[in-house]
């Protein structure tokens, strides 16, 4: 009778621990380094990244991610004066991990960026604009347990962009040219698992 209490406690336990919580939430803080047409006009510097991401699990291996990030850079206009270009993008994907040993894995995110806003604020506010567009987004995150449902993140993102319209004083006009944006973020963050 007790070997079949600890069989039968074995095969919960196995069970319960190869069948994860299968969402999570994470939230991450990190380096933004820009670049593109946009980041060499106007000389952005390295700027802070934020994130927000909702994970779903369909099997071990394969999932799906949402995130919502938000990365900001300051630079000198013409006038000397400081400002700022921030932007921010919602983007879905597939999520592939792949296990490292221990209680490390890889997640593999690629995702597309189907809103990709960029908000440039200037001291004066003579030419703040608002631009708009779409892109991709190359996550990897590296995921370590550390126990009731928390999990640490390190994550190296690379998102590649363009902007196709520009807001100036209320009036939107299309732009198609120097209108590039990327950026390289490197980070940590926290998962729940739930």
């Amino acid at each position: 009778m007790k070997k079949l209490l600890f069989l039968m406690a074995l095969a919960f336990s196995v069970t319960a621990f190869a069948q994860e919580s299968k969402a999570y939430l994470s939230l991450s803080v990190g380096a933004s380094l820009p670049g593109g047409d946009i980041a060499d006009a106007v000389d952005l510097g390295t700027g802070i990244d934020l994130g927000i991401g909702f994970g779903y699990r369909f099997t071990e291996q394969w999932g799906a991610t949402l995130n919502l990030g938000s990365a900001a850079s300051a630079y000198d206009d013409a006038n000397g004066d400081t400002a700022a270009f921030g932007a921010g993008f919602f983007s879905v994907g597939p999520m592939y991990t792949l296990g490292l040993g221990g209680d490390w894995s890889w997640d593999i995110k690629p995702q597309y960026v189907f809103s990709l806003s960029g908000v440039d604020d200037q001291e004066g506010g003579d030419f703040d604009s608002t631009l708009s567009g779409t892109g991709l987004l190359f996550g990897n995150s590296f995921v370590k347990g550390l126990g009731s449902g928390f999990k640490l993140a390190i994550n190296l993102d690379y998102l590649s962009g363009s902007y196709s319209e520009v807001e100036v004083d209320g009036q939107t006009f299309d732009i198609d040219e120097d209108n590039g944006y990327s950026k390289l973020s490197i980070g940590v963050g926290v998962r729940y698992n739930f």
